[in-house]
């Protein structure tokens, strides 16, 4: 159906057609005819034109509306100030019964001072008596034949070994002499042994302590024992032989 009222649409109708092309020209005839009109009828009322009179008038702008009031606020209601209510204070406490100790003074009875009894003093002691060592047995001084004997003895040790401790440079050089020396004798042993008088000759000086200390001393003989003796000896280098001089 709906195709059929557009073909109707489109397809133009000629009855349609003639009536409208009668009203446009009825109405471009009524508009022509008003058109001559008009000019006629405003000139015929068109009255006289009478100046136009303007007036200036200030325009006084209305008054401000007053500002409304500004709320004033309100006082603080000032808070009642509480007071702390002070606590009742503890009672204070009841003195503490103070017992009275009563002493009791007991008279005991002051014994008597015994009687002083003195102590009976130590008996002296008597030291032990001191030993007394006895007395060494001196024996009889030696006679002067002993002391030679003894002396000539003493000189026969010292040349025993005078041999071996001549040197052998000092014989090539043809050095004798006769050193003397000095020391102490006791029991059969010698010390301090020094040289009292040189031969010239260092090596034989030398030569002389190391007799005196190499020698073979006899023992004490009987008077000799226990006593010290200072000796004094020439021991002889010789290169023929060796002899010694009792002084």
């Amino acid at each position: 159906m709906s195709e059929t009222m557009n073909s109707s649409w489109l397809t133009p109708d000629t009855g349609n057609l003639r009536f409208a092309t009668a009203m446009g020209v009825g109405l471009l005839l009524e508009l022509a005819a008003l058109g001559l009109l008009m000019p006629i009828m405003a000139h015929k009322q068109t009255p006289a034109l009478t100046p136009a009179v303007v007036k200036l008038s200030v325009i006084t702008p209305p008054a401000p509306k007053p500002a409304p009031p500004v709320p004033v606020p309100p006082k603080p209601v000032a808070q009642p100030v509480v007071q702390p209510v002070a606590k009742p204070l503890p009672p204070p406490p009841k003195p503490a019964a103070h017992h009275v100790v009563r002493h009791v003074v007991r008279h005991v009875p002051v014994p008597k001072p015994l009687p002083k009894t003195l102590p009976t003093p130590p008996q002296a002691v008597k030291p032990p008596p001191v030993p007394v060592p006895p007395q060494p047995v001196v024996p009889p001084a030696p006679s002067a034949g002993a002391v030679d004997v003894f002396s000539a003895a003493i000189k026969a040790a010292l040349q025993a070994h005078a041999n071996e401790v001549y040197p052998q440079s000092a014989q090539m050089a043809h050095e004798a002499g006769s050193p003397q020396l000095t020391f102490t004798y006791l029991n059969g042993v010698v010390s301090n042994i020094a040289l009292t008088r040189s031969s010239g000759f260092p090596l034989l000086d030398a030569a002389a302590l190391r007799d005196a200390r190499i020698a073979h001393y006899p023992a004490p003989p009987s008077g000799f024992a226990g006593r010290t003796y200072q000796i004094t000896v020439a021991v002889d280098f010789r290169l023929a032989a060796v002899s010694i001089d009792a002084d």
